[in-house]
């Protein structure tokens, strides 16, 4: 069974967000459990803990809430990578909506193969607006405000945990994604600055 996990601050009434609901559930191949959105008005950490509370099972997905094109079979497609047990993350190829492709932390643009391993380059791994990872109990710091660098964390405890961990750009599975980045211009410094702290400086200071 796999949920489908939505982190987002939009009311559960949004009419776009109640439509993506709907298409994801008939979109979806593989034997799924619940397709939860979190709404509410709090930051994505808190949104992404929300989420994490609705799942017990060994693998999920979790979707940014202006994520689009989803097409049947997409959840398999995510999800292939997975055969490999040192997988602990699969991020979807996100596109623009004028179908190039979208800005990705890991600047990894190549669409060939359909697998890309991709490492970490100091303060980022993957981008997470369309993800499947491996459940092992991490959760979200929510001392991150707003949105950004939460997510990057994330990563990093995976590598904390197990520095074998592989991370995986999927070309199969191709979705949409508006990049809206609500409420992280505001809060890009506070949380880079805390980031950095936490997994460098900190880091440095200890090996000094």
């Amino acid at each position: 069974m796999i949920d489908v996990l939505i982190p987002t601050c939009k009311p559960s009434v949004d009419d776009a967000l109640c439509n993506m609901r709907v298409v994801i559930r008939h979109s979806l191949v593989f034997q799924h459990g619940e397709v939860y959105a979190s709404c509410r008005n709090e930051s994505a950490a808190f949104n992404r803990n929300r989420c994490l509370d609705r799942t017990s099972e060994p693998f999920a997905i979790m979707l940014d809430d202006d994520i689009s094109g989803f097409y049947p079979g997409w959840d398999l497609d995510l999800l292939a990578p997975f055969r490999d047990p040192l997988v602990c993350m699969v991020s979807a190829r996100l596109m623009n909506p004028d179908g190039s492709i979208g800005p990705t932390c890991s600047r990894c643009y190549d669409l060939e193969p359909e697998e890309i391993e991709v490492f970490s380059d100091g303060h980022c791994v993957l981008p997470t607006a369309a993800i499947a990872f491996r459940n092992i109990g991490l959760r979200f710091d929510e001392r991150y405000k707003g949105s950004g660098w939460e997510d990057n964390d994330f990563c990093f405890q995976y590598l904390k945990a197990n520095p074998k961990y592989k991370f995986i750009q999927s070309n199969r599975c191709r979705l949409i994604h508006a990049n809206e980045m609500k409420h992280q211009a505001e809060y890009w410094t506070h949380n880079k600055e805390y980031f950095e702290w936490k997994w460098l400086r900190k880091k440095q200071a200890s090996l000094a």
